[in-house]
């Protein structure tokens, strides 16, 4: 981790995990019990609340001790300034490049959903249990999906194949990404792969889910075989 603009070493990953959960909710309070949830789940140790305090002063010891308030109801409060939070400054570029393509600037708003994904340091700390981690990392692919769908509108597909090949197998069952695959593919002229493409999809959705793809996904498949994507 970064603070000050130095490599701070965090340790463990249970320490990682509660700096995780306290940056998330910077200055808001994170109870005692929900960070013993998050290291355990629902059967913590007896010493949970005692494995905590520990935890919560090795993160004082490396950030200092105004920056970790203890709260009441018991519990932590990390403070911090917005622009000191990289999921503060994600989420920030994301909404500012949204508002640009809302109003046709398609090449500036891909270049700032490419500014906000360069923020983006991998997926939110594997060790995290709960919705937390989920919920950013789901904010992260969805603005990924929309700086690809600029790219393509920008004409960009045949750079975008290689990416897309390793979002779908990363993200077997996500629609949009096939979609994209298949469009990016057909504007290259590759109309064979395009229609396999779909037909691993459909195959792996009636097997895994039993359902049939969406009528969107469908209907681009067909433009696909009559040459009209």
């Amino acid at each position: 981790m970064e603070f000050r603009g130095e490599e701070v070493p965090l340790g463990p990953p249970q320490t990682r995990v509660v700096l995780a959960m306290l940056a998330a909710h910077a200055n808001d309070v994170v109870t005692i019990d929900g960070i013993a949830e998050e290291l355990w789940g629902s059967s913590p140790p007896a010493s949970a609340k005692t494995q905590v305090h520990g935890i919560i002063s090795a993160l004082r010891r490396l950030l200092g001790r105004d920056r970790i308030t203890t709260t009441r109801p018991r519990g932590y409060r990390l403070l911090a300034r917005p622009d000191e939070l990289e999921s503060h400054l994600f989420r920030n570029d994301v909404e500012c490049a949204r508002e640009m393509l809302a109003e046709g600037a398609v090449a500036a708003g891909a270049a700032r959903l490419r500014r906000a994904l360069a923020r983006w340091r991998g997926p939110v700390l594997a060790e995290l249990r709960g919705h937390l981690g989920r919920g950013l990392d789901e904010t992260h692919v969805l603005a990924l999906e929309e700086r690809i769908a600029a790219d393509l509108q920008l004409g960009r597909g045949a750079d975008l194949v290689g990416e897309l090949v390793e979002l779908v197998a990363e993200h077997p069952l996500r629609e949009r990404f096939r979609a994209q695959l298949m469009t990016a593919l057909a504007h290259t002229g590759r109309l064979a792969e395009a229609s396999r493409a779909y037909s691993v999809y459909r195959t792996t959705m009636v097997r895994e889910l039993g359902v049939e793809p969406s009528a969107g996904l469908r209907a681009l498949h067909t433009r696909i075989l009559r040459g009209n994507s």
